[in-house]
């Protein structure tokens, strides 16, 4: 996959990712600024922000959004992670100029209207309860909280802090502070030129114009001892459990370390689903995920089952991740890994959006999105040796961070 960056003369990056074969257009605009970046004392700033800029432009309200994503068949979308917040569009090619038109005027002419700030305050709510009713989002929004002193956290820890202590003022100056060309990336990925990508980015973005400035952040401590999250729900039947380790000294400076962390991920994901699921009939879902910021990373494992059941998933994590430090990796359990996460990247490419989204993240992390194309070639330059350096650097088994979800 070739890959091809500009910078604007307004200072903002863009990479395009032409595949011509697919019919499908997608548009990421992403900014260095996430959940974290807003302090303790505006939990829920960013997400807050996020939502405000669907709700109107200076040349469009809400209504007229939603009937132009409706016309051109436009999915549109955005997420708020720890450290970015993305928009994201797709549609058909022939109407990626409609697509780059309402996008790029979401960015730069919101709105910010008193009365859909108070309107989209049940939506938000809405969202956050769903997010805290679902045991996969529950360990992933608060895994950090039980590993890291500075408890980095995606949404806040109640309601009312998000109805207190966020006023539309703090919205607007979060906007004016971190929404500007040189905080920000744009990813055009499928069925495009990169010269029309070129010419479409200049033409819509070419006068964003606003001061650059960008989030300080410094990396983040672990917890000094194994800290432990209890989570009780009256109306549920089934429990979850997560074990999470923070990996020291490693964070998405590099790619390479974060592709070996990745296969290293799936040789314990492999270990415990037959150790979990198949050998002892536990659980229908043990998974493990290396996730990986530009100020923290962990490794975590978590499996739904019955709540008598849960102490027992726990002993075989806690056992798996210690074998993963005293033991090898043999190379037929490497070469499996290796080739499926060769396949996942050639499928991933096939879809525009993940593409886009991908590059976006890469670049705001690592400084150069163009990186993507080079991951085949890790993944085929990853050997047992340099999976089991890193394990014995990054990973320390003696206190961990555990989420458990139990009936009340």
């Amino acid at each position: 996959m070739k890959i091809y960056k500009r910078t604007l003369s307004n200072g903002m990056r863009v990479l395009i990712a032409p595949k011509e074969s697919l019919e499908a257009v997608s548009i990421v605009i992403g900014f260095n600024f996430g959940s974290m970046d807003a302090g303790r004392d505006h939990e829920g700033l960013a997400h807050y922000l996020e939502h405000m800029l669907f709700k109107g432009t200076e040349r469009r309200n809400w209504s007229q959004i939603n009937e132009i994503t409706r016309k051109y068949n436009i999915y549109y979308n955005a997420e708020t992670d720890f450290e970015t917040t993305m928009y994201e569009a797709q549609v058909h090619r022939r109407y990626v100029k409609n697509a780059m038109d309402l996008i790029s005027d979401m960015v730069k002419r919101p709105k910010f209207s008193r009365k859909e700030f108070k309107h989209e305050l049940g939506t938000i709510v809405h969202e956050i309860a769903m997010r805290r009713e679902d045991p996969n989002s529950l360990v992933y929004d608060n895994m950090p909280r039980a590993l890291f002193e500075e408890r980095p956290s995606i949404i806040p820890e109640s309601i009312s802090s998000l109805e207190n202590n966020i006023s539309l003022q703090n919205i607007r100056d979060a906007y004016e502070t971190h929404y500007n060309p040189g905080n920000a990336v744009m990813v055009i990925s499928g069925g495009i030129t990169a010269e029309t990508g070129t010419m479409l980015a200049k033409d819509y973005l070419g006068d964003f114009e606003r001061e650059f400035r960008s989030p300080k952040r410094d990396s983040l401590v672990l917890n000094k001892r194994t800290k432990g999250i209890m989570m009780k729900r009256k109306d549920i039947e089934r429990g979850e459990v997560a074990i999470g380790f923070g990996c020291h000294g490693i964070n998405k400076s590099r790619l390479d370390e974060y592709v070996a962390m990745r296969a290293v991920a799936n040789v314990l994901n492999n270990r415990l689903y037959d150790q979990i699921r198949e050998i002892h009939g536990l659980s229908y879902d043990p998974s493990v995920e290396y996730n990986a910021y530009g100020t923290f990373s962990y490794l975590s494992a978590s499996a739904g089952g019955p709540p008598a059941k849960l102490d027992r998933i726990k002993r075989i994590m806690i056992d798996e991740f210690r074998n993963l430090k005293e033991s090898r990796i043999s190379r037929e359990e490497l070469t499996t890994v290796k080739t499926g996460l060769a396949i996942k990247y050639y499928m991933d490419s096939d879809d525009s959006l993940d593409t886009a989204t991908k590059i976006t993240d890469m670049e705001l992390m690592y400084g150069d999105g163009r990186q993507y194309s080079k991951i085949p070639a890790m993944i085929r330059g990853l050997n047992e040796g340099k999976l089991e350096r890193f394990i014995g650097n990054y990973i320390h088994t003696e206190r961990y961070g555990m989420i458990t979800l139990r009936k009340e």
